[in-house]
């Protein structure tokens, strides 16, 4: 989908012939040429349409500007002149380049839950899997549409998309509200096909959020990777997957007596900043970006913490980026070295699964350090942090697997 994808679906006031030509001229090739032609007012449209349609173009212009550079990057600039409105124009409508961003989001998940709800609703077309009630090929038709929709929507409209399931990560703590909601959104559609079944079996609460994340995490994955289009397909899949957890079993997990691993005291992570030079300096700046945040991350101050020249730090690193995001590998490492290790002993695979699942949820609710940098700050890096801790989960989940029972 193109920008203008995003737009209201009203009248919108007339167009200047070459207005686009024209803002091109004016700024000299210095800024983006405009995604829209320069509006021209005219009598008949109100200021409600004006003010609606200026709001679709920043709307249209977040999207390409977050797809080109990423959420941290896409300046207020490049937005009003992709837009082809003022600075001033954008501010009358938002009081930040946040707030435009977190309105442009809003507006993505908005549509996607439209055309998602509307396939549900579809009419059967005909018999869905090997016969069964009329009320079972219901629920499991609209259920598949629901999710191919899904799939359809990250394929063609992979710039709202990843707007949507990446690039907003890297809005801050004001966006998690926003990302909570989105979720609920989605599980509720979920929960509510799923309730339409006849035998009447439910997911846990947890378990259905389990399984949101798990859908998100692959779309999130193809679009991270630039490769939205492997989505193509998959529908079916990820709803076979969903499917597999609808056991009366499920219903244990509330009450399940889990496999944990000893506690160990005198973790290693709270020892104080040693080590050689880089690894100093590596603990020093994931200090830092935790108490203060990535943006305040500066060379001098991870430095002076790890207690070594500056002429050290130019030496292991060409940026400060560098630095933080090898302190996050260290971290993460370490992190999931002794999650490993919580693991061995179990009695069979599935414990050890666990151990080592209840081991990392340890670690980053008794390290404050970890649990900042690894889930919070990473995304303030840009592209290039959330590439480091996807690679870093997929990581995790491979040494999982590797040791899974075949088949």
């Amino acid at each position: 989908m193109n920008a203008r994808a995003v737009a209201p679906r009203q009248e919108r006031p007339r167009i200047a012939p070459g207005g686009a030509a024209r803002s091109r001229r004016a700024t000299g090739g210095s800024a983006p040429a405009p995604l829209y032609p320069q509006l021209l007012a005219r009598r008949n449209a109100s200021r409600e349409q004006v003010s609606a349609h200026q709001r679709a173009r920043l709307h249209g212009a977040m999207v390409e500007a977050v797809a080109a550079h990423g959420y941290t990057a896409a300046t207020v600039n490049e937005v009003t002149s992709l837009a082809g409105v003022s600075k001033k124009t954008l501010y009358k409508h938002f009081d930040s380049r946040q707030e435009c961003f977190l309105a442009t989001y809003d507006l993505v998940v908005e549509r996607a839950v439209e055309r998602i709800s509307s396939a549900y609703r579809e009419k059967i077309g005909g018999a869905v899997g090997g016969g069964g009630a009329q009320g079972e090929r219901d629920w499991l038709a609209g259920l598949c549409r629901s999710f191919d929709a899904f799939v359809e929507d990250v394929v063609a409209r992979p710039k709202p998309a990843r707007l949507a399931l990446v690039e907003v990560l890297a809005a801050g703590s004001v966006a998690l509200a926003r990302i909570e909601r989105g979720e609920a959104i989605f599980a509720r559609m979920i929960e509510q096909g799923l309730a339409q079944a006849p035998d009447g079996v439910a997911l846990p609460p947890i378990l259905l959020k389990g399984v949101v994340h798990g859908i998100w995490y692959v779309a999130y994955g193809r679009l991270l990777d630039g490769r939205p289009a492997a989505m193509s397909g998959c529908g079916r899949e990820l709803l076979e997957w969903l499917l597999c957890y609808r056991s009366p079993a499920a219903r244990l997990l509330d009450q399940a007596a889990v496999e944990v691993a000893p506690r160990r005291d005198g973790c290693e992570r709270a020892a104080p900043i040693d080590g050689d030079e880089r690894t100093r300096m590596l603990r020093a700046a994931a200090q830092i970006a935790a108490a203060g945040g990535y943006e305040t991350l500066t060379s001098g101050q991870v430095a002076e913490l790890a207690g070594v020249e500056w002429e050290a730090f130019s030496r292991e690193f060409d940026s400060v980026e560098q630095c933080f995001l090898a302190s996050l590998e260290l971290l993460s490492a370490q992190a999931l070295a002794r999650a490993l290790r919580d693991a061995q002993g179990a009695s069979d695979w599935p414990a050890a699964v666990c151990r080592a699942v209840g081991c990392l949820l340890r670690e980053v609710a008794e390290d404050p350090v970890f649990a900042r940098v690894a889930f919070v700050e990473v995304f303030a890096a840009g592209p290039a942090g959330v590439r480091c801790r996807a690679a870093l989960m997929r990581s995790f989940a491979a040494l999982l697997e590797r040791r899974a029972p075949r088949p």
